[in-house]
């Protein structure tokens, strides 16, 4: 069984993943945590602390988690970044994407909050950029791409097609995306 804080923190995460920061109710959290609100702040002094830690922690590791075997990739980076976009099954289409959601929230007037989702942001910014940068210098995109810029491109087109189809329950304006995506891609290979 998983100890106390790593129930609060999954527990966090699944109640403000499905109700967003403002729906998020504590109690729910509690609940499914089968925690106390008095143990509850032996962990956390609040909610907000609580939520704050969760996208601090799950929310980059998720990212990390997603990418990370294309960030290490000797072989074909591009085919590998293709595979993930367009393996469906490994997006949650119907509720979208954490850090998207919460991007989508009025929590940019909480520094805390601001600070915490931007930095996760920044971060997988940097991580495509890396990757992009490793495929132009692996001889596989062509020299003129900016991988930032790029890089950029990719995540707005990412979150974008998410929001797509949480909002409209199909799941076909993703993968009209994610096959455009993959063109790009494809059109800024070394031939």
């Amino acid at each position: 069984m998983q100890d106390v804080r790593t129930r609060l923190i999954e527990a966090t995460f699944h109640e403000v993943f499905s109700k967003g920061y403002t729906g998020a109710s504590l109690s729910n959290i509690l609940n499914r945590a089968e925690v106390k609100k008095g143990t509850m702040y032996h962990y956390f002094p609040s909610k907000k602390d609580m939520v704050l830690t969760m996208i601090d922690e799950k929310l980059a590791q998720r990212i990390e988690k997603k990418w990370n075997d294309v960030a290490n990739t000797n072989a074909d980076i591009i085919n590998a970044l293709i595979s993930i976009l367009q393996d469906i099954n490994s997006w949650d289409l119907i509720n979208g994407c954490p850090l998207g959601n919460l991007l989508q929230e009025p929590l940019e007037q909480d520094e805390d909050f601001a600070q915490v989702l931007t930095s996760i942001l920044d971060n997988w910014k940097d991580l495509f950029t890396k990757i992009l940068q490793k495929a132009k210098d692996n001889k596989q995109l062509k020299e003129n791409v900016d991988t930032k810029q790029c890089a950029t491109f990719l995540i707005a087109s990412i979150e974008g097609a998410l929001l797509l189809s949480k909002k409209y329950k199909d799941n076909n304006d993703f993968e009209s995306c994610m096959n455009q995506l993959s063109l790009y891609l494809n059109s800024q290979r070394i031939n």
